[in-house]
């Protein structure tokens, strides 16, 4: 079910300034209307022809960044008139396209995204998250060792993949980071964002053009493990849900038996971790926050880490 889901997501997303039709995805899937629309109500927080026309404005947001012209950009994605694009935008962002692009070009100052070009500059990044999540894995730049999110396996990233080390920043100050990096052949993503900033589009259009160069290099896909709360971001963006459920108490055998009363949650992989951690790998909707608190809450004594991903 999750398949089709993403083949569909990555339909979209190809054709993103293109008309886009339910018969055009019904062709491509080879679903029904009826069944892409119970996709879309298990997977995603809008109906499929609202979250193409959402995410045409998303994506739309993010071109302004590059100061572009307004009229350009509306015409890019379907829109015919000014009034249209408008109205539309403002639905979505509270408003209007050329306000919104005022506040990132605000006193001379643009908010802008780029990629870390420099040691420094990836200190700066890893300093901005250090300070907004003291608890996130990023904040081990202290750590001197090469020991993975250390400062030297940073350093070691940089080298590597440098493109792949975005930050947006407002003026001279970070606001928004998604430091990507090679992990078992696709791309895990550390990030951060200033809460005053998670209304501006800058954060969509940090993973736009993370998932852009991911893919111009290869990589299958993205992946990131998210906090409560954060799943309907992620699921307008295109993100499917995986979801590892660890325990050192119970068997393999035992959380498969408690799945078995969960319902219909598609068990993707078993592995047991540093030899005594029992894992499950799940595919299951970043929409159903119901598995994770039965297994937290009902069976107790295993811990549940909800993974966002999206195929390129």
């Amino acid at each position: 079910m999750t398949a089709g889901y993403r083949k569909i997501i990555q339909y979209i997303d190809a054709h993103i300034k293109d008309d886009i039709t339910i018969a055009d995805i019904s062709d491509m899937a080879g679903y029904s209307a009826p069944h892409i629309y119970r996709l879309f109500r298990v997977y995603s927080p809008y109906p499929v022809m609202e979250y193409i026309r959402r995410k045409k404005l998303y994506s739309a947001a993010g071109e302004l960044y590059t100061g572009r012209g307004l009229y350009d950009v509306a015409l890019d994605y379907g829109y015919e008139t000014p009034a249209g694009f408008y109205k539309a935008f403002k639905s979505v962002f509270g408003c209007s396209p050329s306000a919104y692009r005022n506040t990132i070009m605000k006193e001379g100052r643009a908010m802008r995204i780029d990629q870390v070009k420099s040691i420094a500059e990836l200190e700066r990044g890893l300093a901005f998250v250090k300070c907004l999540y003291p608890g996130h894995p990023m904040t081990a730049i202290d750590d001197e060792s090469e020991e993975k999110c250390g400062r030297r396996w940073w350093i070691k990233q940089f080298e590597k993949n440098p493109g792949l080390l975005l930050y947006a920043a407002d003026g001279d100050a970070v606001c928004a980071v998604t430091f990507g990096f090679e992990d078992c052949g696709s791309v895990t993503v550390h990030e951060g964002v200033l809460e005053s900033c998670r209304k501006t589009g800058v954060f969509e259009a940090l993973f736009a053009e993370l998932e852009k160069r991911a893919k111009a290099r290869g990589f299958p896909g993205v992946a990131l493990g998210i906090a409560e709360g954060e799943e309907e971001f992620y699921a307008k963006l295109g993100y499917t849900g995986k979801t590892l459920i660890q325990s050192e108490k119970y068997s393999i055998e035992e959380l498969l038996a408690f799945i078995g009363q969960c319902g219909s949650a598609e068990v993707t992989a078993t592995n047991v971790y540093e030899g005594h951690i029992n894992q499950l790998w799940l595919n299951a909707s970043l929409l159903d926050k119901k598995l994770k608190q039965k297994f937290e809450e009902e069976i107790g004594d295993c811990w549940v880490q909800v993974i966002a991903c999206k195929s390129l």
